[in-house]
């Protein structure tokens, strides 16, 4: 990498519109690669974190829901 070119060190293949494409990968490309499978690994971390919070949420709704329909079907039975 002396000479200021970028040195191919792998090659992706791509289907595009039914034609297989090759492209020429160089270490930054692999880099980016990494850089980018970290990030939306923390997107999906951060996501899954997010569901049980509202799955949490939802689960103690519905209780209070339980509760007050209870109380609303026993009151209707006292009448």
């Amino acid at each position: 990498m002396n000479n200021g070119k970028c040195e191919c060190i792998g090659v992706a293949t791509f289907n595009i519109d039914g034609e297989t494409k090759q492209f020429g990968l160089t270490q930054n490309d692999f880099g980016l690669f990494k850089e980018r499978e970290e990030k939306l690994q923390e997107r999906i971390d951060n996501t899954s974190k997010h569901l049980e919070q509202l799955a949490e949420e939802k689960a103690k709704l519905e209780n209070k829901l339980a509760v007050l329909n209870q109380s609303v079907a026993s009151s209707q039975v006292k009448v």
